[in-house]
Formats: structure tokens, sequence, C-alpha cells
């Protein structure tokens, strides 16, 4: 299987959350901006993604209902693609989705953020099934403890993978 460094984005600029919220027009030019190198550096992610990656940007613990429109937002007017998924929406850039032949390492990625579109090449690499099947996952990510959170996940990401 063919894996790849994850690339993450550099250079975003600090906006604070006083200015998201009251002086928009002033920096909306930089949010734009930011999610667009978030976007087209780190596509596909997860939205969980960008939202940790905002959350540097704001310099805060969590993105709050009134910040995440602001980032719906502009991820509409860059006409992004949003693909929606059980466990979370994936986003592409606005060219669309494209084939993805490798597996990103060296992140800081849940498995949970790691998008099915990626996962589907590692499932391919093994002749397993179910449990055995997450469990090998789980020992390529370094993880030892399947929860139920992550069976659930991997069920998903096995059905997914398999066309199912």
């Amino acid at each position: 299987m063919k894996t790849i460094n994850y690339e993450r984005a550099v250079n975003l600029k600090h906006i604070t959350l006083d200015d998201l919220y009251n002086n928009f027009s002033a920096i909306s030019n930089t949010l734009s901006n930011d999610i667009k190198i978030i976007v087209e550096t780190e596509a596909p992610l997860t939205l969980n993604t960008l939202k940790a990656r905002m959350r540097e940007i704001f310099d805060v613990a969590k993105i709050s209902g009134k910040a995440l429109e602001f980032i719906l937002d502009e991820l509409n007017k860059g006409k992004y693609v949003m693909e929606d998924e059980i466990y979370d929406t994936i986003i592409w850039p606005s060219r669309g989705k494209y084939n993805i032949d490798y597996l990103r390492i060296n992140s800081d990625r849940l498995i949970y953020d790691i998008p099915s579109a990626e996962f589907k090449n590692l499932v391919k690499e093994y002749d397993l099934e179910g449990e055995e099947l997450y469990r090998a996952i789980l020992k390529y990510f370094n993880l030892e403890v399947l929860t139920q959170k992550a069976r659930d996940f991997l069920t998903y990401i096995e059905k997914v993978s398999r066309g199912r």
C-alpha cells in the first residue's frame, strides 16, 4: 500500500473571536484564505479536522455554534465539496472529489478523522473481516483497545470499503 506523509496547513493567520463576531468585514478575507489553505493542503479532511485547525486559528478550546456558522458559510461561499458520511462530513476542494490511492501517515489525526476514501486502501491490504480486520487496523496505527466507538466506526469503514 502506498503511504505518504500527511501535509499540514501552515502560515495561517490568527483571528480573534471578537473580530469574527463584531468585525467580520475586516477579517472575512483572512478567514476565507485560512480555510482555503487548510482545505487545499489537507483535503480530503473531516469537518472535525477543520474545526481543530480553526480552534488553533482562534486560540480557543472549542468552536462555538456561532463560529461554526461563519466557517460553514465560508465553505459554501468557496464552493468546497462537502460529502456527508455517517461519522462526519468530508470536505474536498472546490474542484471536487478525486481518487485516492494512498493512506496519509504521520499526522495528529484521530482514527475517526481519516476519511473513508483513504481507509479503503488500508482495508484492501488485509484479507480479513470483522474483528480480525479491526484489530489489524488498530495495530497498524499502534492502538490496542478496540472500544465500542472504534468497533462501530471500523464496521462502517469495512462496509463502505467493500461496497456493502
